[in-house]
């Protein structure tokens, strides 16, 4: 910062006094080159000394019924310049922020600052639709804030006339500076945007909020375009690009702006939990009869007043105030259940490969560091520790590798424990190798309790291979004939509108009790990212995520898995051995083969497609 800054006055009628004796001190070119230099050397000067904004609650924010204000900055707002300003034209940036902590006046501030300043500084700008970005008369627009840090409005705000460029071309979605060739595009939220061009910066402004794939639009779009993209926005739920870019190690700048950063809204912080409360802020004098609120978060009264305000929702202040990107959404799981579980994490014991034998299906392992297959048990002699008898949950997926796929995945459950002690998870092995796997692994944990989805035809196909490979302590489901009124047991489990619902509930239960113990933090991941939508339940990053890694890493298939096990672990109690479940036929005789063609109907008529 330059010696000018300091000198800067951070309260309203003190910054307007300055203001108003530096433009009366800037009477010759001399003296207002002076200032320019001033400006062009730092970038907090020249905001707290020159811009001004457009707020029209600038009355409950800043004192006074006017609803032009002069841009004073805050503490968090500094560094937040200093970092988007080392980082512009060099390194993409990532802002996460809490709602009204001024993060969009601040990047256009930043580009309007280099397009003053900086000859031949291209920006290109995108929100989630183009009447966002520029339309006229509205004020919401991103141009329009520029057109405002420009010229301002009615007489008031906007740069003194000697400090504007004297050539500035403006036509819908360009405002060009001809005096140094620096230039400001909006654009439509496409595929295409900026493919064609170079910029300096792009911002993008509530990148959450884009629709469906135009996030990833854009995100690919501009990803030649330009070193330094500005992902601005508060969380929306834990899918999508901009979830990804905000939690995918990557090099890119990260900034957060949280509501507790703003010195006015952080006064009386408290926090409270079990009828336990602490004052943070000691200074701050409450009304005698203030109700604190224990939940266990770091609140105030301002935060406070925020959730009791018409409208207000746990997910709306989750989204807008706490930057929780699982509790701006509908969870299904709730945060108890992850408070629970989160304690319970761990890195695996051992990772490896999995493999059999593919005659007779015998299992091997290798160790590796960073294989598919992750224990949370011992391996005496290679094994796992038979201790305990053991459940194994799978979902099926198509094995097509790939983007867009999703996992095949296996989860271990102790019968005795409740304690996860495996997970595989694989989205490039078809149905029948799965199958082939599932039973080897079956087996490796000593004849362990299969239970799997049949949906679809990646469920059917594994189904058959199971019944093939004559491995019979497996799941069997209640089925009611349609036309008869008793019921038959067909293998495997088969999700519905009714039955999925209740698997993952009681698996939510289980772990937020205690009961069910997770031991996978991608797991844990996965179960964050389902909600309810439009009436169903779907893992939002399945919908949303376009998963170019190959990896399988956007669909919850791990949760399904587990809720499996689970819901067999009740079904099967633990004492059961598998070595008690027998072939009663003759393998091979005509009434086994009469058997088998009678379950593989049954297994047609109910596979998922009715």
């Amino acid at each position: 910062m330059t010696d000018f800054y300091s000198q800067v006055p951070k309260t309203l009628v003190e910054n307007l006094e300055y203001r108003r004796d530096l433009l009366a001190w800037a009477d010759t070119p001399k003296k207002q080159r002076t200032l320019w230099t001033a400006c062009n050397r730092d970038i907090l000067y020249f905001v707290n000394a020159f811009c001004w904004l457009y707020e029209p609650r600038a009355s409950k924010l800043r004192g006074t019924k006017s609803k032009i204000i002069p841009f004073m900055t805050y503490e968090y707002q500094d560094e937040a310049f200093i970092t988007m300003n080392e980082s512009l034209g060099i390194a993409d940036v990532g802002v996460e922020k809490s709602r009204d902590l001024g993060a969009t006046w601040m990047f256009l501030t930043l580009y309007f600052y280099h397009w003053v300043f900086n000859p031949f500084s291209s920006f290109g700008l995108m929100s989630r639709n183009q009447d966002l970005v520029d339309k006229p008369g509205k004020k919401d627009t991103l141009m329009w804030k520029l057109d405002f840090l420009l010229s301002g409005e009615g007489g008031k705000g906007g740069l003194p006339p000697w400090m504007r460029p004297k050539n500035v071309y403006r036509t819908n979605l360009l405002m060009e500076n001809r005096d140094n060739g620096s230039t400001f595009e909006g654009s439509a939220t496409t595929g295409d945007a900026f493919r064609g061009g170079r910029k300096t910066s792009i911002g993008m402004d509530e990148f959450a909020s884009f629709g469906k794939g135009d996030d990833y639009e854009a995100q690919a779009a501009t990803q030649h375009a330009t070193d330094s993209r500005f992902f601005v926005s508060t969380p929306k739920g834990a899918s999508g690009a901009y979830y990804d870019v905000m939690h995918e190690p990557s090099s890119m700048v990260k900034i957060i702006l949280d509501w507790r950063s703003h010195p006015d809204r952080r006064l009386g912080l408290y926090q409270g939990k079990d009828g336990d409360l602490e004052i943070l802020d000691k200074d701050y004098k409450y009304p005698e009869d203030y109700k604190h609120v224990l939940d266990g978060k770091i609140r105030s009264p301002y935060y406070d007043a925020e959730c009791a305000r018409p409208g207000a929702t746990p997910q709306s202040i989750a989204q807008e105030l706490d930057r929780d990107y699982g509790g701006s959404e509908y969870q299904l799981f709730g945060p108890e259940m992850y408070e629970a579980a989160s304690t319970r994490t761990m890195m695996p014991f051992k990772q490896g490969i999995f493999g059999y034998d593919v005659e007779t299906l015998d299992p091997r392992f290798a160790a590796t560091d960073d294989g598919p297959l992750n224990l949370w048990c011992h391996l005496p002699d290679d094994m796992p520790i038979r201790d305990q008898t053991y459940v194994i949950g799978c979902d099926i997926s198509a094995g097509l590798g790939g983007s867009h796929t999703s996992n095949s995945a296996i989860v271990v459950l102790g019968a005795t424990t409740y304690e996860q002690v495996a997970e595989y998870a694989t989205n490039t092995v078809k149905p029948d190798d799965f199958a082939d796997l599932a039973v080897a692994m079956c087996k490796w944990f000593g004849g362990a309790y299969l239970i799997w989805e049949i949906n679809g035809p990646p469920g059917s196909g594994f189904t058959r291979r199971v019944l093939n490979q004559h491995y019979d302590n497996i799941f069997y489901r209640e089925v009611e004939q349609r036309n008869f009124k008793k019921k038959t047991k067909n293998p495997g489990w088969f999700s519905s509108e009714k039955t999925k619902p209740a698997v993952l509930t009681e698996m939510s239960h289980a772990v937020k009790s205690g009961k069910l113990v997770l031991r996978s933090e991608k797991l844990l991941e996965e179960c964050r990212q389902y909600v309810y939508k439009e009436g169903r339940i779907v893992h939002s990053r399945s919908v949303k995520t376009q998963d170019d890694s190959s990896k399988g890493q956007a669909h919850g298939d791990r949760v399904i898995a587990a809720a499996l096990a689970w819901h067999a672990v009740k079904d099967r109690p633990p004492e059961i051995k598998a070595e008690e479940f027998t072939q009663e036929i003759p393998y091979g005789s005509m009434a086994w083969r009469m058997k088998q063609r009678k379950e593989k109907m049954e297994l047609v008529k109910d596979d998922g497609w009715d």
